[in-house]
């Protein structure tokens, strides 16, 4: 730039120089700003990119540890669910047999049963033989103090058919049991 020593001149020449000086501090501290942001926004996405790797690599551990351990609970579901299911089929097996010696038991020695079928939980179909009169008389007296409700574990004996036969002088009696 060449300068003019010339009063009139000279007081433009300053202002020129003058601005161009303003204008090189503004752009300078515009500059250094855009920087400075433009440097605070990497440092952020630097400090976002670590945060989500953590993150990642926390979340693959939790997946591998899940992964491992959830074949471990499938088993552990899978025994609790088959003692369960043993435990419950014991039970109906102690229960049954609880129930067959209970019907077994309803008569004394003297009458004999020939035929016992389950038909349904706590109903069973009960053949009896009495060899007597007497033993007849007896099976007549149980069923009427069975139904009267003297038996705790049994509702009731409902006499289906009796025959008697002349050649062996036995009374075939057919019965239903029902058990409470």
């Amino acid at each position: 730039m060449s300068l003019n020593l010339l009063p009139s001149q000279a007081k433009f020449q300053m202002d020129k120089i003058r601005a161009t000086t303003q204008s090189k501090t503004v752009v300078k501290y515009f500059l250094s700003i855009w920087i400075g942001i433009v440097v605070i926004i990497l440092l952020v996405l630097q400090g976002e990119n670590i945060w989500l790797s953590n993150l990642n690599t926390k979340y693959k551990v939790a997946v591998v540890d899940y992964l491992s351990s959830s074949q471990e609970i499938v088993v552990s579901q899978t025994i609790k669910f088959r003692t369960k299911l043993l435990a419950k089929v014991l039970a109906d097996r102690f229960e049954y047999a609880n129930a067959f010696t209970m019907v077994g038991n309803i008569f004394d020695k003297s009458i004999t049963i020939k035929d016992f079928e389950l038909k349904e939980k706590k109903y069973f179909v009960v053949g009896v033989i009495a060899s007597s009169n007497d033993a007849m008389k007896e099976v007549e007296t149980r069923v009427a103090q069975v139904n009267t409700g003297v038996e705790p574990d049994i509702k009731n004996i409902v006499i289906k058919s009796v025959l008697y036969s002349k050649i062996s002088n036995d009374w075939l009696i057919a019965m239903e049991v029902y058990l409470k």
